[in-house]
């Protein structure tokens, strides 16, 4: 079979409102899942400078980086 390619798969598990909400998305018969998730990613508008720093604010103080090291404080000796 020149030229077909199958496009490899993966089985995921949904909760049911998630897949409720992927199953009312189709917009019409015969639209696959996989074809849902493409439209609705592709869809979604770049959240705005506002709306990222609102979305991030659950996260603020709960840093994942490195963390500091204490400040040294440096006592000097009076002479």
């Amino acid at each position: 079979m020149h030229g077909l390619r199958t496009m490899a798969t993966k089985t995921i598990s949904l909760e049911l409102d998630a897949y409720n909400i992927l199953a009312e998305a189709k917009r019409k018969r015969g639209e696959s899942f996989s074809q849902v998730v493409r439209r609705m990613a592709s869809e979604r508008p770049a959240l705005t400078t506002d709306e990222l720093l609102e979305a991030v604010k659950p996260f603020w103080g709960k840093g994942a980086g490195a963390r500091r090291a204490p400040r040294k404080t440096h006592r000097h000796a009076i002479a």
